[in-house]
């Protein structure tokens, strides 16, 4: 969870900007992101709480810095299982949102994205799916259908589509997605192992195995270059590589990544 918390920091600052005339809720805030990440999570709620009071008292309660704070606490509220509490903090952030820049905003965007990620981590796929897919039509109508961001989307997306067991909808939007990040200067390499790991079991489960199997492939290459790329998924992917090269009579190479990849810790 700690990659969301690092999302939605980066959001928040780039939706405040210089909006904020105070900013004596940032250490409160600063403070229940740390008691958080420690999973001290009745202190962080504290924090937070403390830290939005200070918002709503000083700046207003539909106030802009009001945002990034409700986030945390719908974050929060959702690894303490309140899924009710969790909606109510993200409806609130979205409101405040969309009132002060309109509801096809790139911010607003990018809130629905992390909050669609979040509800999509929680398991709720059918509330999840919506968020992405007007997330998206955002995404595409401020940046484009060919930027990173847009692409980063659809790989999310993608996962969520995976867990449902909709290949060919992953497979459409991996494939839109992957030529996008592998253009991008600035995509680490982990995002595209992890987006070429999604694509392939939407190949293999589809018994497209010819085009499973060069995938698979390119990822075990990425994360031999860089072991840090690899996580639970992608170690489950060759898991499945190395099956797949066993019953293509290629059982010493099929040893050889068993072998190896038992030696590697995931991240």
């Amino acid at each position: 969870m700690l990659w969301l918390l690092v999302a939605i920091v980066w959001m928040a600052a780039s939706v405040l900007g210089a909006q904020s005339q105070s900013d004596t809720y940032q250490p409160l805030l600063r403070q229940g992101i740390q008691l958080q990440r420690e999973g001290r999570y009745a202190d962080a709620a504290t924090a937070y709480a403390a830290a939005l009071s200070e918002v709503e008292r000083r700046l207003g309660p539909e106030h802009i810095a009001a945002v990034q704070i409700l986030i945390n606490i719908g974050t929060l509220r959702a690894l303490q299982h309140d899924d009710s509490g969790a909606k109510a903090a993200f409806d609130r952030s979205l409101t405040i949102l969309e009132k002060a820049f309109g509801p096809e905003h790139i911010q607003v965007g990018f809130t629905l994205q992390t909050i669609a990620m979040l509800t999509h981590k929680q398991g709720h796929y059918a509330a999840a799916e919506p968020l992405y897919r007007r997330a998206l039509s955002i995404l595409e109508n401020n940046l484009g259908a060919h930027h990173e961001r847009t692409a980063r989307l659809q790989a999310s997306m993608a996962k969520l589509y995976l867990a449902q067991r909709r290949n060919t909808d992953a497979e459409a939007l991996l494939e839109k997605a992957i030529p996008i990040l592998e253009k991008a200067g600035d995509t680490d390499e982990a995002t595209i192992a992890v987006a070429l790991n999604d694509l392939a079991e939407a190949y293999q489960r589809d018994g497209r195995i010819s085009k499973a199997g060069p995938l698979y492939a390119r990822v075990w290459v990425m994360v031999q270059e860089n072991p840090q790329s690899l996580n639970e998924d992608i170690r489950t992917g060759l898991r499945a590589y190395v099956q797949m090269l066993g019953k293509m009579r290629r059982k010493t190479e099929a040893r050889e990544v068993e072998k190896r990849l038992k030696t590697m810790l995931p991240r």
